[in-house]
């Protein structure tokens, strides 16, 4: 046995040493990089730049951010140029408490607006105010622009396009609000809101076709309840977007139903409910986004007046909302809108040798709205998505039968996927 062993380590170091001789034989020169591997990680890095430049919207002060960095400039036809500066505390100040304020001012109605806002973390173990599971409770009051048809009206790249037919008007609204995660990530927040609308106007072409009654106030109670399940919110370390080639998109479920007494000229009591739900299969390279939404409001109110799907006429695709679809009126008590888009992940462009250092996403997209009122609307989009991280182009077609608000047939949009 002990003669075996002796062999065994006798050819191990022979074996050791012709390696050593080998290697010290052979010579080793430096090979440079060629042209085109230099241009191609050149353009990685200009690419992942670019990308960090954009989608970083805010600016860290010691224990203050400034907020909604690319928002600070707006523009909409009755305020004019919209300014905007908004802050709020950081984990150096508290991680448990988070104050929060926005001044804007319009150029062209020259009036101030403003907002601010507290929110306080009751966790054991706060890492954040907002950092899962929390048991926040928040507290907001602003008297600031109110446009109900257009949500992301002060979204800076959503500033250029039509304004052909909107509300437009001022709120004052106190909420008060409480949010409670559990391990699981299902989430509820009970929460209620008094708001007094002291002016809205409905414009057509820049003229006025309906104002509130200046002799009434425009008040309206609610309390509510909202349910959601986000699984992604128990994931501490989610891989950044720019390092794929898709726009997040988080899977969510999310149930709100609230009820609410309206006072205009009359009381109106009524409840409003709310569903959507998104969630993202993966198959192989490509991706398969599924989304739905849905309401319905109960009771007669002026609610429903604005009670909207998600729609947008810019020049900016509006990219889980329709792009093409303008209503003369909006009188839609219950609504669903779903959202499908299929990203191929640069399976097609990824063969040319330049575009694919962008690493680009081919997309096709199908967007409908079903309303009890309307016969069904239809719009699809096919385009790319990614460049220079960030933008893209989308070419839209509506392929609705019915037109009774005399709607484009088709447009070609910029993609912003910040």
């Amino acid at each position: 046995m002990k003669k075996i062993i002796i062999w065994r380590n006798l050819i191990m170091a022979v074996f050791m040493l012709m390696s050593l001789s080998s290697f010290a034989q052979k010579k080793y020169t430096y090979q440079p990089m060629t042209k085109s591997e230099q241009n191609d990680i050149s353009n990685s890095m200009f690419v992942n730049d670019i990308s960090s430049f954009l989608v970083n919207d805010r600016l860290p002060l010691g224990p203050i951010d400034l907020t909604n960095f690319m928002n600070i400039v707006s523009y909409n036809p009755i305020e004019g140029t919209r300014i905007r500066l908004s802050a709020q505390t950081n984990k150096q100040f508290s991680k448990r408490l988070a104050l929060s304020a926005l001044a804007a001012y319009g150029t062209k109605d020259n009036k101030f607006k403003y907002a601010v806002g507290a929110a306080y973390n009751f966790a054991h173990k706060a890492k954040g105010v907002y950092a899962f599971p929390c048991s926040t409770l928040s507290l907001n009051y602003e008297d600031n622009t109110y446009m109900p048809s257009y949500s992301n009206y002060d979204v800076a790249y959503f500033s250029f396009g039509d304004w052909d037919r909107f509300y437009f008007g001022q709120r004052r609204r106190l909420s008060l609000s409480f949010l409670q995660e559990f391990p699981n990530t299902f989430a509820i927040r009970p929460y209620a809101y008094y708001q007094q609308i002291t002016s809205l106007v409905l414009y057509d072409n820049g003229d006025i076709i309906e104002q509130l009654d200046p002799n009434y106030d425009y008040t309206n109670k609610a309390a509510g309840i909202e349910l959601s399940y986000t699984p992604t919110r128990k994931i501490k370390n989610v891989l950044n977007v720019l390092n794929s080639r898709f726009y997040s998109f988080a899977t969510q479920i999310r149930l709100n139903y609230s009820y609410n007494v309206q006072d205009y000229k009359q009381k109106n009591e009524f409840s409003r409910i709310e569903l959507s739900a998104q969630h993202r299969f993966l198959i192989s390279r490509m991706a398969l986004d599924l989304k739905v939404m849905g309401g319905k409001i109960f009771n007669e109110s002026d609610e429903y007046m604005y009670f909207t799907p998600n729609y947008r006429v810019s020049s900016v695709s509006n990219m889980f909302g329709f792009n093409l679809y303008s209503p003369y009126e909006i009188m839609c008590k219950e609504y669903i809108q779903t959202y499908t888009q299929i990203g191929l992940g640069g399976l097609l462009l990824d063969n040319i040798p330049y575009i694919k250092n962008f690493r680009p996403n081919e997309f096709v997209n199908f967007k409908a709205l079903f309303t009890k009122d309307y016969d069904p609307y239809y719009e699809l989009g096919v385009g790319i998505d990614h460049i220079f991280g960030v933008l893209g182009l989308e070419f839209i077609k509506r392929i609705s039968n019915d037109n009774p608000f005399d709607m484009p047939d088709y447009a070609v949009k910029i993609r912003c996927t910040l």
